[in-house]
């Protein structure tokens, strides 16, 4: 069997599923191909535009939940009309379809989710278009359609959100969070093995996760630095040269202070094992990631996109999401000068209602498309 998974290149949260499961097809013997939406289309102005759209907003949160909120009822919906009427982009799909010849096609981006399965209807082929919903515990309104095989969405409260926004029930199935494969396959060690090898302090750790754009402040560390925590930060993710003159001037003004900043890095893993919590803006993969290690997560900026996160901390004692600088100083001086605190977190997280593995989720995909396969009698 053939899976096509399609990704839009708005942030590494729909890329990183598309390879995971791409991965995981492959290893059980399969074929599989990973493809930008838009390369497909021979689109390269809309690629442009998402990708820096995305970024340029990841800088400005506050402008990131007005805009989002907007685009969720119109903008994104006059966007994809236009796409499906595109007679190039059409044309540009339907060659590259016979070329690959995929026994289904998989969509991490709500744009895919609506785009694809008019797409195929209008070509008068039988393929199955499945829907993976990013975005963890909500969907896109523009990604809701009828026409959909299937929608897999990881979390339960992002089922029912699913649904409520109008996604026929028949259509949306629980599914496994789909694990990359660096973390399925890692070698699981304790917090101070982990440090060890990476040369840390064997002392309370902060996982500082810029994510790919690298933004972010040190203004929360002088709140730490006041209140006499002994922590280490250690700081991952890109680096944008405003956060990089913004740290470096931290460090000189405090040089007792334990902060390591370390860029790049392509053993996450190992810096989520060698941490007691990990804060950042939280995109879907990073937060998740953290909670497979049991490792809470602060998010520092909730997007609009992430918007349902309170909710599911609320039910699931595993995170906190809080904007401002002191009270976020607060929760993390509560967890490291509360054991009851500690305790209650991981409670929280050996009973979370999430499974992780990309396997799992393409084995459903492929029994899916069995299915569909007999009812339209391929």
């Amino acid at each position: 069997m053939k899976g096509a998974f399609l990704y839009v290149d708005a942030g590494k949260g729909h890329y990183v599923p598309a390879v995971a499961l791409s991965d995981a097809m492959k290893n059980m013997g399969d074929e599989a191909v990973v493809e930008d939406l838009f390369i497909i289309f021979k689109a390269p102005f809309i690629k442009w535009v998402s990708k820096h759209y995305w970024r340029y907003l990841l800088r400005h949160p506050k402008l990131e939940k007005k805009v989002n909120r907007l685009s969720n009822i119109r903008t994104a919906h006059g966007l994809l009309e236009s796409l499906k009427n595109d007679p190039r982009g059409f044309s540009n799909f339907k060659k590259w379809y016979y070329k690959e010849k995929p026994d289904f096609i998989v969509s991490t981006n709500f744009m895919g989710a609506t785009l694809l399965p008019a797409l195929i209807e209008k070509m008068g082929v039988k393929c199955p278009v499945y829907d993976y919903v990013a975005d963890l515990f909500d969907q896109v309104k523009c990604g809701i359609d009828g026409k959909i095989t299937k929608v897999y969405v990881p979390t339960e409260l992002g089922v029912e959100h699913t649904v409520a926004m109008g996604q026929p029930r028949a259509t949306v199935e629980l599914s496994p969070f789909p694990l990359s494969r660096k973390f399925e396959t890692m070698e699981k060690v304790d917090k101070s093995e982990a440090r060890r090898r990476l040369g840390l302090k064997d002392k309370f750790t902060i996982l500082y996760n810029l994510g790919g754009e690298g933004i972010g402040s040190p203004e929360l560390l002088n709140s730490l630095k006041r209140r006499g925590i002994d922590a280490q930060v250690v700081v991952i993710g890109g680096r944008s040269r405003t956060t990089e003159v913004e740290f470096s001037l931290f460090k000189k003004l405090n040089s007792d202070f334990d902060l390591e900043m370390r860029g790049f890095v392509d053993n996450v893993p190992l810096y989520i094992m060698a941490c007691d919590m990990q804060m950042g803006k939280a995109g879907a993969n990073s937060l998740m990631e953290s909670l497979y290690l049991k490792r809470p997560f602060l998010v520092s900026e909730v997007l609009y996109m992430a918007r349902s996160t309170p909710l599911f901390f609320r039910d699931h004692y595993c995170g906190w999401c809080e904007d401002d600088n002191e009270k976020k100083a607060d929760i993390i001086e509560r967890y490291y000068r509360d054991e009851e605190e500690r305790k209650r977190i991981e409670e929280g997280m050996e009973s979370l209602p999430i499974e992780f593995s990309a396997t799992k989720l393409v084995e459903m995909m492929k029994r899916d498309t069995e299915e569909y396969r007999k009812e339209n009698g391929i």
